[in-house]
């Protein structure tokens, strides 16, 4: 940490630090494809990451290794029909939703803490993550059509999804195409006080086919969500909770701490707060 690559504003005085929509998109179009990240901030802009549709079916459209984005006035990252690998990835306070994937594709997420405390004068509608596989739009005679795409996997390991509402995860299918999606070892912040979605079997966590040892409504502990200080602290329910075949493929967490024995979840291994 210290040595990233930060996309910002141009305002650099400490009242512009944390401000969202102080400029544009990092748009990866349509066909585009070898896109990689590596120890990037990204902050305070209108959307984050915006990644257009399927450049390769075989390799990921964009890798994310340790990059965080925050305070976005709309989504952290946007995928539509996109191939995006995450790993060591944090995304918090964003206006809309930290992650979107959107009319299909392919994701796949480990060690990843998306966590969605907006708190900027606005109401946010979207949960911190969505995953659907179609889109409806006006067409040009007025009426309403729905463009379908695969959703060919939709995979998140070791993350943390989390927020500052009931629910931050929705999953949204049409028939009408594939529909592929695994939650395996993650913390998830899903209470649903209103039985809405009750009688949907998208959201059955005892689904063992798509939910794997996955903790709900558990207590992240983070150290400070209104500065971004998203580390876990010793009373977070993620300790020692990960996968740990899953973690042996990223050894470090996003600050360069082993991981190697008593995995936690999410981007970082837990430290105790100082008082």
């Amino acid at each position: 940490m210290g040595e990233e690559v930060i996309f910002e504003g141009d305002r650099l005085e400490p009242g512009y630090a944390n401000i969202p929509g102080q400029w544009g998109v990092i748009w990866l179009r349509a066909g585009s494809k070898n896109h990689n990240l590596k120890n990037t901030i990204i902050k305070n802009n209108t959307l984050g990451i915006l990644m257009d549709s399927i450049g390769s079916l075989t390799e990921p459209t964009l890798k994310l290794y340790n990059t965080q984005i925050y305070n976005t006035s709309t989504f952290g990252i946007l995928g539509r029909t996109a191939n995006i690998l995450g790993e060591n990835l944090v995304i918090a306070n964003n206006g809309t939703a930290s992650l979107a994937c959107m009319i299909g594709g392919t994701y796949n997420f480990t060690h990843a803490t998306f966590a969605n405390h907006w708190r900027n004068n606005s109401i946010r509608k979207l949960p911190a993550v969505l995953v659907n596989n179609f889109l409806k739009f006006t067409n040009s005679n007025g009426s309403e059509s729905v463009l379908v795409r695969d959703l060919i996997e939709a995979n998140f390991t070791n993350c943390i999804i989390d927020g500052s509402q009931n629910i931050e995860i929705l999953l949204e299918k049409d028939d009408g195409a594939a529909f592929n999606y695994n939650f395996k070892n993650n913390l998830l912040t899903f209470d649903d006080l209103s039985n809405k979605f009750s009688d949907n079997p998208l959201f059955d966590f005892t689904d063992g086919n798509h939910y794997q040892d996955n903790i709900l409504n558990g207590n992240p502990h983070f150290k400070n969500t209104d500065n971004n200080e998203l580390i876990i602290g010793k009373e977070s329910d993620a300790i020692n909770k990960a996968n740990l075949n899953a973690t042996l493929q990223i050894p470090f967490d996003i600050l360069g701490v082993s991981r190697t024995t008593s995995p936690d979840i999410g981007a970082y291994q837990h430290i105790i707060f100082e008082e």
